[in-house]
């Protein structure tokens, strides 16, 4: 596996940012002009819908890097990225990353490489967005997560993010299945095992029919 940091030029040049947890590391509103180098930390991504909802699209952690599309194609998309835990960033001026890319081969491809994987993970991502509804998206997560057995730490905020719903939206998904799963105190707790069960198998055999489609 490549280690982006140990390859890293020795006459590269760049800026060094500490950012702590929910700090914007790149403004949708504002020209970058570098690509981030993630050394340390968690970040996500987040689509500004247009009533001023955050949803959360993609996650990073370090090692990693992004803002390479925007250098690459010229254009600059309406996507925020915001630290989630304490992060360091490594700030490449475009020419020193092209010059970059030129002079390694093992760069050039690990980065071709990474696009692809997030081209894959967004391609499966909308597919769940467009073949399941929200309601589905909703009980799919749950019961993936009971099945990871952290149920009782997922929190409305993760949940949301995952299903890419409003809380607003989640919060009535909650209140219409409070037959199926209920939250209180205690957190999300799944009510009848045996439909849930038999409702999300069927979502997963679907959706596995469609990737092999």
């Amino acid at each position: 596996m490549y280690d982006l940091l140990s390859h890293l030029p020795k006459n590269l040049s760049f800026i060094t940012r500490n950012f702590k947890k929910s700090e914007t590391i790149l403004d949708p509103y504002q020209t970058s002009g570098f690509l981030y180098i993630l050394v340390s930390g968690k970040a996500a991504v987040y689509n500004l819908g247009i009533d001023g909802e955050e949803l959360n699209i993609y996650e990073y952690c370090g090692t990693d890097c992004f803002g390479e599309i925007e250098l690459l194609c010229g254009r600059r998309y309406p996507l925020m990225v915001r630290a989630t835990t304490d992060c360091t960033v490594y700030l490449v001026a475009k020419r020193d990353f092209l010059q970059w890319l030129k002079e390694d081969p093992g760069f050039s491809f690990f980065l071709l490489k990474r696009m692809s994987e997030k081209l894959l993970d967004n391609s499966d991502r909308m597919t769940r967005l467009s073949l399941l509804t929200m309601r589905e998206r909703y009980l799919l997560s749950i019961y993936n997560h009971h099945n990871a057995c952290d149920l009782d730490s997922l929190s409305k905020a993760r949940i949301a993010e995952e299903i890419c719903a409003p809380i607003r939206s989640l919060n009535r998904l909650v209140a219409e299945n409070r037959e199926l799963v209920s939250y209180g105190a205690s957190g999300f707790q799944i009510v009848d095992e045996e439909q849930i069960h038999d409702v999300c198998e069927g979502l997963q055999d679907m959706l596995l029919l469609h990737t092999r489609s």
